[in-house]
């Protein structure tokens, strides 16, 4: 049979039980700050990409915009347009570049008619090509600068109004 153990030897187990303790709470520190070490340098990179992300973002919607005001402000200086300009000026911008083209076609066809007159060698060439142009080039731009001078018409409301 085993024998009664005396005081002291209950009094070292429970030292020792409580030096046990004191190094498991010990060592679950030590884990918690290594694991707590280990992943804010992660969750610090992961916030930096995701800014990266939205920063890039950000630079790309800027220069499109920039781009996009640009060739805005470029072809409103080419046609001489403004924010405080009328639609009716836009219509007679394309009266304008109609008549001008009309003008044009009809130059052309003098200048061959004049060729033909003379009996001029290259006319026949001259002819072919300047058909082409007009019937490829010229005529479409008539009738597209003749379509938008008319669906304009005489309206007088600013360019800067519509959405």
């Amino acid at each position: 049979m085993k024998k009664k153990k005396g005081l002291g030897e209950i009094g070292r187990r429970e030292e020792r039980r409580e030096g046990r303790e004191r190094r498991r709470i010990i060592m679950v520190m030590m884990v918690v700050m290594m694991v707590m070490g280990c992943n804010s340098g992660g969750v610090l990179e992961e916030e930096q990409g995701k800014n990266k992300f939205l920063q890039s973002l950000v630079n790309v919607s800027n220069e499109f915009l920039n781009v996009f005001t640009s060739f805005g402000e470029m072809v409103g200086s080419v046609l001489g347009l403004k924010a405080d300009s009328k639609k009716s000026d836009v219509g007679k911008y394309f009266k304008k570049v109609q008549e001008t083209v009309q003008g044009i076609k009809d130059g052309l066809n003098k200048i061959v008619a004049g060729m033909k007159k003379e009996g001029n060698s290259n006319a026949t060439a001259t002819e072919t090509a300047v058909n082409k142009l007009v019937a490829e080039t010229l005529d479409k731009i008539i009738e597209g600068a003749k379509t938008i001078g008319d669906t304009i018409g005489d309206a007088s409301d600013l360019l800067g109004n519509i959405a």
